[in-house]
């Protein structure tokens, strides 16, 4: 069963960044399209932390109606209460999730940062939209649904998932 994804901007997004995304999704995803959602991040600011909890900011985004995912993409720093950071959390089967890419950023700047920057959100969000339609994490180091614990680490995952992944989330779809 085909996915449709809607990429919802938490706040300014990178301009193009959404549209590169969901040009690059793979199947089953068939694309989109990108919106906006008001949320309150000071709600969700922890002042100790100078960061954003990752739950409490998933709790303002709806689950979208059958056949879609909602991918909230936004630019703050995140945290779960046990890590120091993440690049995104889903709602496992709740077909909703979100993806920071504060540091998901390269170090360098000039034309070739956009395109890692690009790649790497991309990536994340796959690996997001696999927790939201319920699969886990994968043992296949370049499996999207591989865990990152660093950029570089996103770096060396493809932007799609494994055979094993395709299995189960054709089974996850029927």
């Amino acid at each position: 069963m085909p996915v449709r994804v809607r990429l919802l901007a938490l706040g300014e997004v990178p301009p193009r960044l959404a549209e590169a995304v969901l040009g690059r999704l793979p199947p089953p995803y068939l694309g989109g399209e990108a919106g906006r959602l008001d949320v309150s991040l000071e709600r969700c600011y922890d002042r100790q932390r100078a960061q954003v909890d990752a739950a409490c900011l998933i709790e303002q985004v709806a689950a979208p109606e059958p056949g879609w995912v909602a991918m909230g993409l936004t630019g703050v720093d995140l945290f779960m209460p046990a890590l120091t950071y993440v690049f995104g959390i889903s709602a496992i089967g709740g077909r909703r999730g979100i993806v920071s890419w504060f540091r998901l950023r390269p170090e360098e700047s000039g034309p070739a940062a956009g395109p890692v920057l690009a790649r790497r959100v991309t990536t994340e969000v796959v690996h997001e939209l696999g927790h939201a339609v319920g699969l886990v994490h994968c043992v296949v180091p370049d499996c999207a649904m591989h865990r990152s614990l660093w950029p570089e680490g996103v770096d060396l995952k493809r932007g799609e998932y494994c055979p094993t992944c395709l299995a189960s989330l054709a089974t996850l779809l029927g």
